[in-house]
């Protein structure tokens, strides 16, 4: 018993036609067995008794032998058409499978009493059927047009295109559509024509270039057509390649350009491979021999090895006779037979793709994949075909290559558990398809990863592997990747891989990213701190410093919460906080003693604030912390203008240190500009705030740029309220890119009080208290009220 649920639902030889049931039986077909209770609340959502329907439904489709239950799961006991088009589809038997298809899955099903998981499920299961049939007769299509049989693929194209029960085609089936038809100069080629069209996609504009796109002439391989077509007679040739290397499409191109009959090899009956040549078969060998001599055109032989015995031993006798007519024969190992020319097929280079822009770069020059990249069709389903061809041992090997950020074959090996002979022979493989370099290297590894992406479990598994025996620098993408998979073991190494990252981050000026990282991170205190430091580096202080709380106090807690303490304005709580630091590591120490010189400056003791950022810059650089011993010696600068030397002068020495990093240069230039600003040497300043700000932008430091801004804006308040209007926009704006709260806050303010716009310097003020700062909400709340008694 079979049914029959595409077009509509029918249980064969029976006159059974209750809709309910056949859906139930269809559902179970495709979905295998279920638990009678989810079935019944699927099927009878409102029903006050929904086990009860169940039961009534399956003593009717018992009768018919059609499904079986026991006490906790019901399940299908009869063949269903939709089954059986899902498993011909995934064995790639698609003429098959679009016999069976009648129409769309529970045509004309009346889904007025289904609740709304049983009517979405379906919906989905007539759609998914519907494209996985539509991908198929595409691929189909595309096969038949390879071979030229382009009215066939016409008629294949329209079938997909107009498939019951399937969704319009998607924006990029629009085009393969339209190829397909306009080769086959089909009439359903105007239809698609305009639903692409109003999309605005590039289409073929004759058949001829249809054609063209849908057989790729040869690329990359016109010496070695050259050299075959001067092959004279009685001249044999080997071609040797490995799978997908071309060998193919070589011996096809020279057939259709310079004449000769191409076979490929085939196994089985006895001649298989030459009997196009030979016609009839009867007769001896010698009979057989002297009709293959008579042969009037040259012979491309493609797939030695697949080619039956007899046809090789007829091949090898006619060697010895020396035809008139030159023979090519095309395998993957050495010559059978003794030839005049010998090629060799490999990847392609860049300057054999150097016509088709990008070719190289997508596909490493792997044959396969250039042939698909030229088609316009996906370059992961292209290497899925490649890689059907190759064994278990060998995907794995292959997979963990693709994973690894430099290729390693020890590494490989040990996280595969093989032999070393396994992995030479898988390597070997590898080389003879050109989808890995001799080193290693994964030819097109981007088209690579993205297959593994289709392979979850697969990329998952060797990931973890990988991991465990890399670096900590070089295991995070792989932790991240195998996240599912740890095990406590792993948890130290994961998190010395996300600090080690995260402290990188930091280095080259990265602290949100290395926020966002350590989010990933398996928890520990020095997670917690690192990433308290990454949003202090942020300036999200409030946000830093509520992590802290959480931490016990060490030097280095105790360091970090002084610099968050006196930015929120707590001077009193910091200054506490930084002597509890001292004594402790360098880089807490350091740390302690520049929150230490900012009090000091704060309150005008510009002297002790010099001698605590010296002692601070000189324990930063005995750290190695670059970054923050520019940082130290900034502030060291600041100190010296304060006390009355020349701007330049005591910045002279950081802006030496900073030397052609731009970030740096920019924030010492700011600083430079807050002195003569402080001194009303407004030309002064204002140059050193635009130069300041072009080196920002140069490279891409937004905090720096927005504060120079924001000093171009305080320089031109007064008399240029227009260009300190446009100063102030460009700093809140670039104050918002860089997601800093306190300069976004300080940019309204200013713009506010320019514009005098009392409600909007409200508002600055609540986001400086709702993000922490109340000693500077403070200030600027003193400042309006100062504005409003005017």
């Amino acid at each position: 018993m079979r049914l029959k649920s595409l077009g509509g639902l029918e249980l064969e030889g029976s006159k059974f036609r209750r809709e309910k049931p056949l859906l139930l039986l269809a559902y179970l077909a495709l979905e295998g067995p279920k638990p009678r209770r989810f079935v019944a609340e699927l099927f009878w959502p409102e029903a006050p008794n929904p086990m009860n329907n169940l039961a009534v439904a399956l003593n009717h489709l018992r009768k018919l032998g059609a499904a079986q239950a026991d006490e906790q799961r019901v399940w299908a006991g009869s063949g269903c058409d939709a089954a059986e088009l899902r498993e011909h589809l995934r064995a790639g038997r698609t003429r098959e499978a679009f016999g069976l298809y009648r129409g769309a899955f529970a045509e004309g099903l009346d889904l007025g009493e289904a609740g709304p998981e049983l009517e979405e499920w379906v919906w989905e299961t007539r759609e998914s059927l519907a494209r996985e049939l539509r991908a198929a007769l595409l691929w189909q299509a595309e096969e038949e047009a390879r071979l030229a049989r382009f009215a066939e693929a016409g008629r294949l194209a329209e079938a997909a295109y107009r498939l019951p029960g399937c969704p319009p085609p998607e924006p990029e089936e629009l085009p393969r559509l339209h190829r397909l038809l306009r080769a086959a100069e089909h009439p359903a080629c105007e239809a698609v024509e305009r639903e692409a069209r109003e999309l605005g996609l590039r289409l073929e504009s004759t058949p001829e270039t249809a054609r063209g796109r849908l057989r790729p002439g040869l690329v990359g391989r016109g010496a070695e057509l050259e050299r075959l077509g001067r092959l004279e007679p009685g001249r044999w040739a080997w071609v040797r390649g490995g799978p997908g290397m071309g060998k193919t499409t070589l011996l096809r191109e020279l057939a259709l350009r310079r004449g000769g009959r191409y076979l490929p090899g085939r196994s089985g009956l006895p001649y298989a491979t030459l009997e196009p040549l030979l016609g009839d078969l009867e007769g001896s060998e010698t009979a057989l021999l002297r009709r293959l001599a008579r042969a009037a055109e040259p012979l491309l032989l493609d797939g030695w090895e697949a080619a039956d015995p007899e046809s090789r031993q007829l091949l090898s006798r006619l060697h010895a006779l020396r035809p008139d007519f030159a023979v090519v024969l095309a395998g993957q190992g050495e010559a059978p037979l003794p030839v005049d020319l010998r090629l060799e097929l490999g990847p392609l280079t860049a300057p054999d793709l150097a016509e088709h822009p990008g070719a190289f770069e997508a596909t490493g020059g792997v044959p396969a994949l250039v042939g698909a990249f030229l088609r316009g069709e996906p370059l992961e389903e292209a290497l899925e075909a490649r890689l059907l061809r190759l064994g278990a041992a060998e995907r794995e090997v292959y997979a963990a290559l693709a994973l690894l950020p430099s290729p390693d074959l020890g590494t490989v090996r040990q996280a595969l558990g093989l032999e070393a002979a396994a992995l030479v022979q898988a390597h070997e493989t590898l080389l003879e398809m050109g989808l890995v370099e001799a080193s290693g290297a994964v030819r097109g590894q981007g088209v690579a990863l993205r297959h593994l992406e289709g392979e979850p479990a697969l990329a998952q598994r060797l990931s973890l592997a990988l991991a465990r025996l890399l670096p900590d620098p070089q295991a995070l993408p792989l932790y991240r990747r195998a996240r599912a998979l740890w095990e406590p073991a792993d948890l130290p190494k994961v998190r010395r891989a996300f600090h080690h990252w995260a402290q990188e981050l930091l280095r080259r000026g990265f602290p949100k990213r290395a926020v966002e990282l350590l989010e990933d991170s398996p928890p520990s205190p020095e997670t917690a701190l690192l990433r308290a430091r990454a949003l202090e580096r942020s300036s999200l202080f409030r946000q830093a410093l509520d992590l802290l709380e959480g931490l016990e106090p060490t030097p280095q807690t105790q360091a970090l919460a002084s610099r968050l303490l006196f930015k929120l304005g707590y001077p009193d709580e910091a200054r506490k906080a930084a002597e509890a630091a001292l004594g402790g590591p360098l880089e807490a120490e350091a740390e302690a003693l520049n929150t230490l010189g900012e009090i000091a400056l704060r309150r005008g003791q510009a002297q002790e604030a010099l001698e605590l950022f010296s002692r601070a810059a000189t324990l930063w650089q005995a750290a190695g912390q670059r970054s923050r011993w520019l940082w130290a010696l900034n502030n060291r600068a600041v100190a010296r203008s304060v006390l009355g030397g020349y701007v330049e002068e005591a910045f002279a020495e950081v802006m030496q240190a900073a030397g052609e990093d731009p970030s740096a240069r920019a924030m010492v230039l700011f600083n430079m500009g807050q002195g003569h600003l402080n001194r009303r040497e407004l030309p002064q300043a204002e140059q050193a705030f635009l130069r300041a700000i072009d080196l920002a932008l140069e490279s891409g430091a937004l905090t720096p740029a927005a504060l120079a801004w924001n000093g171009l804006g305080v320089i031109r308040h007064g008399g240029q309220p227009a260009s300190a209007r446009q100063a102030y926009a460009k700093a809140l704006e670039l104050a918002q890119q860089a997601g800093d709260a306190q300069l976004t806050a300080i940019a309204l303010a200013n713009l506010a009080e320019l514009e005098g716009n009392v409600p909007a310097w409200e508002q600055a003020v609540e986001l400086l208290e709702r993000s922490g700062f109340l000693a500077m909400a403070r200030e600027v709340r003193a400042t309006m009220e100062t504005f409003m008694r005017r």
